[in-house]
């Protein structure tokens, strides 16, 4: 079954990696097809295909991108660059939903559905998932949206914070609006969906009703088991019957929301369930997309539309910094696309820098690090730039970018990454030097509500390999956590300024100085959920009474005294591999007074929450957050639990041979 649409027809004619075998003809015959059956609506496909096929490579280039990113926003002007077709031409009307007849397998929109009439199809495509790139080259600008958000942190008058929302029904769509050749790159990325359930600890309120939106169905075991450590005495069918889990059973390389925006019943599902009057609904990432779901269920949403999607690319962070006076790395605040935009960025940067050892590669909009890449200048290539002229000097940078570049992603290669930099667009910096040993990558996370003011709820230290982010310790360093707050107070200012709303990240590199002081570089801010507001929520929602104390950056439990953990999303080893829901909640079960979370004798808020727990079958991989009084037992309970995880899986079959085993992401990136 095809759920079609004649821009489908786009890849086709302008072959991509993945379309394979017969494919092409397959819905080349299925599209004659349809344009014999609606020849009023559609045309000729015979002629439709000739004219496609003739067009000069920049034009099929840039109809791509258009019919890509929005096919069937209409605008004026030409959807062509030579006039073959106009905004008002046959091949951009959409079949509506009502036209495709039995072609089409969902039911008829309901009226509030933003999908009837003029139908937006599904883009199956895993390059692009359904999200414009903001500012990629010869992309006409999309239609925007404006919705009145929804903040969780910023007062009563906007919303309350997930800690106050005693009476707000939220509706959760654990949904990565990302490009997916990146997300990609993240081992078991098709599970992350998950990493959202901690929404699910609202439900200690008896107030709240709570959706939690997925592309899978969430184990009911699991589920339990989150429901299992709700404070204030609440009990696990309570909780269920203000809880709906909706899955759309549906693998494919879209976003939540996209999957979503196509199922009109499960939206109206999700109307009958909630309040609307009392409603708002939050998301891990907002795009238009989002904003449209959030439009058709009727709620605020927590976010912005894709006109504020530059301050969340590299370039716009830099933007921010810059305008922030903010201290960070030396670089280019332009997006380049291409490796000769790149070289003339790069050697503009060691103009500036003519001591600089290495230069960061960063795509615009990639995810977890994995888009970064070091150029190296060692003096065989410094040889071939300094005091050379401009020509000679551009004409060596390229080559070395196109040959010499480390990429932190393992599985990357100038072949690729050329097009995504092609795709998402880039910006080079100076590395930031220092001894391991002095260099820190602390991180601030706050939330910015509508009424412009920024505030901070955590400080970390990321714990990465490389650059590539693996886990986090809370809070920051205390002997400069004070520093990091007034600064990232700064970039959330300027960041209100520009119209962003909802949750933020600074990420900084902090080196020791002589003096033993320290001097922090802002890099990077990711407007969005991240890998750290998971632990911080968890601690916040399940501690009965705690709080987060700005002025010491520590958190203060119900007992009055502080609580620090140690949080990973990326617990892995091969012999966990082959272990299910079920294997894990018995493991835990056994050791429950070990590391159980308040299940531990005479220390009450502390132990290990678990997240991410279905990739162990796959991946071998988890998540968990460890949670102790000081920063020594939290790292003791960290510990332990790798040892009762290693203890008991090399004690049975789980220790043989699962390196053989390949997940489903891993096979779909080989593909």
């Amino acid at each position: 079954t095809l759920d079609f649409d004649c821009y489908c027809l786009l890849p086709l004619v302008l072959p991509d990696p993945w379309v394979m075998g017969n494919a092409s003809s397959v819905v080349i015959s299925c599209f004659r097809g349809v344009c014999k059956k609606f020849p009023g609506e559609i045309g000729n496909a015979d002629s439709l295909l000739k004219q496609l096929q003739q067009l000069p490579q920049n034009d099929l280039e840039q109809v791509k991108r258009q019919l890509f990113f929005d096919p069937h926003s209409q605008t004026d002007g030409l959807l062509f660059s030579d006039g073959t077709f106009t905004s008002t031409s046959p091949i951009i009307t959409p079949m509506t939903h009502l036209e495709l007849g039995e072609a089409w397998s969902d039911p008829p929109a309901s009226p509030r559905s933003p999908r009837s009439g003029n139908v937006k199809l599904i883009r199956s495509d895993p390059a692009v998932m359904n999200r414009p790139s903001v500012a990629a080259p010869r992309q006409r600008a999309m239609s925007t949206y404006s919705c009145s958000p929804v903040s969780p942190l910023a007062g009563p008058q906007t919303g309350p914070h997930p800690m106050e929302a005693k009476d707000k029904d939220v509706v959760v769509v654990s949904s990565l609006s990302l490009d997916w050749e990146e997300l990609a790159k993240v081992p078991g990325v098709s599970m992350y969906e998950l990493r959202l359930l901690w929404h699910l600890y609202m439900l200690r309120w008896p107030g709240v009703r709570l959706v939690f939106c997925t592309s899978q169905q969430v184990q009911s075991d699991l589920i339990d088991y989150y429901l299992g450590m709700l404070p204030n005495g609440v009990q696990i069918e309570d909780a269920k019957q203000r809880l709906l889990l909706l899955s759309c059973n549906d693998r494919r390389a879209l976003s939540v929301t996209e999957k979503l925006l196509h199922r009109p019943r499960a939206i109206e599902r999700i109307r009958n369930f909630i309040s609307i009057k009392k409603g708002y609904m939050t998301v891990f990432n907002s795009t238009d997309s989002e904003v449209e779901l959030a439009r058709a269920i009727d709620v605020p949403i927590i976010g912005n539309g894709n006109e504020h999607l530059h301050w969340g690319t590299k370039a716009g962070n830099r933007q921010i910094f810059r305008s922030a006076g903010v201290l960070h790395p030396d670089g280019s605040y332009d997006t380049v696309y291409n490796d000769e935009g790149l070289a003339a960025e790069v050697l503009a940067v060691l103009k500036r820098n003519p001591d600089a050892r290495k230069i960061m590669i960063k795509l615009n909009e990639s995810f977890s690090g994995e888009g970064n890449a070091i150029l190296r200048l060692h003096d065989e290539l410094r040889s071939k730039i300094m005091n050379k002229d401009g020509t000679a000097a551009l004409s060596a940078l390229q080559e070395a970018i196109r040959s010499e570049l480390d990429y932190v992603a393992s599985c990357e290669n100038w072949r690729h990454y050329s097009s995504q930099l092609e795709k998402l667009g880039g910006i080079c910096e100076v590395f930031v030097e220092g001894a391991s040993e002095a260099k820190t990558s602390p991180s601030v996370q706050l939330f910015i509500g509508t009424g412009g003011k920024p505030k901070v709820f955590a400080t970390h230290e990321q714990w990465l390999n490389g650059q590539i982010y693996v886990g986090c310790h809370f809070p920051a360093n205390l002997d400069y956590a004070a520093d990091l707050i007034a600064q990232a107070e700064r970039i959330g200012q300027e960041l209100a300024s520009k119209g962003v709303l909802g949750y933020a990240a600074v990420d900084f590199v902090s080196v020791r100085q002589a003096d033993g002081s320290y001097e922090h570089h802002a890099i990077e801010i990711n407007v969005r959920m991240g890998g750290t507001t998971l632990p911080i929520m968890t601690l916040d929602l399940l501690c009965q009474n705690g709080h987060f104390d700005r002025s010491t950056s520590k958190y203060i439990g119900t007992d009055g005294s502080p609580r620090f953990y140690t949080a990973s999303d990326n617990i892995r080893n091969p012999s966990y591999r082959g272990l299910l829901v079920n294997d894990m909640l018995d493991i835990l079960h056994k050791h429950s007074a070990k590391i159980e979370w308040n299940k531990r004798p005479g220390a009450p808020e502390t132990g290990v929450i678990f997240h991410l727990v279905p990739l162990l079958s796959e991946l071998g991989k988890f998540g968990a957050v460890c949670i102790g009084r000081t920063r020594e037992e939290a790292q003791q309970l960290y510990d332990e639990l790798i040892e009762i995880m290693d203890a008991e899986t090399n004690e049975g079959s789980n220790g043989h041979g699962r390196e053989a085993l390949m997940s489903f992401d891993e096979a779909n990136l080989i593909a």
